[in-house]
């Protein structure tokens, strides 16, 4: 099995590619981690911000694990933007039948800062996704992959990603 997380900051692409992803890969599911726990589900339960995105983190190992212990995909794909804790973390569910591979989107920040496809782009969006920059959400030293998918439609960069993930996997099986 593989557990791949596309990783990126705010509006870099990371679920419209996954969707795509899910499509091109034989046996994939996708994991909408926003619909774990929607904003008026945080709100209801009087979460913060921070204490929301921990309360998503659960929520999406338990369903990873779930997914991993029912061998029901060959791959599980998520979109979350990811820190060092969660990957140290997610990596852990590695073992000798199931992989874990972290793949970056990373535009650049003024490609990032624009209204992508059918999105529009509020002012708190925004001044995250400049922290996001500053945080190094785009250039992660624990990426398996960074793609700069400025130039690129989705689809083009679903398909390098899934050329990627078959070249990991057939070196495995060497």
């Amino acid at each position: 099995m593989l557990i791949l997380n596309i990783n990126g900051p705010i509006n870099s692409g990371k679920t419209t590619v996954s969707k795509i992803l899910v499509n091109l890969l034989s046996n994939a599911a996708f994991i909408e981690v926003d619909e774990l726990m929607t904003d008026e589900q945080q709100e209801q339960l009087g979460l913060s911000l921070e204490k929301g995105w921990v309360e998503r983190k659960k929520r999406l190992e338990e369903k990873l694990l779930v997914l991993k212990l029912s061998q029901e995909y060959e791959t599980v794909i998520f979109a979350y933007p990811i820190d060092e804790t969660s990957y140290k973390q997610w990596s852990l569910m590695a073992d000798k039948n199931t992989r874990f591979l972290n793949i970056t989107l990373a535009p650049s920040l003024e490609e990032c800062l624009k209204n992508r496809g059918m999105r529009e782009l509020n002012s708190w969006e925004k001044e995250r996704i400049v922290q996001m920059y500053k945080e190094g959400y785009h250039n992660r030293p624990y990426s398996d992959f960074i793609i700069n998918n400025d130039s690129q439609t989705p689809k083009e960069t679903a398909e390098i990603i899934k050329k990627f993930v078959e070249y990991v996997l057939s070196q495995k099986q060497q």
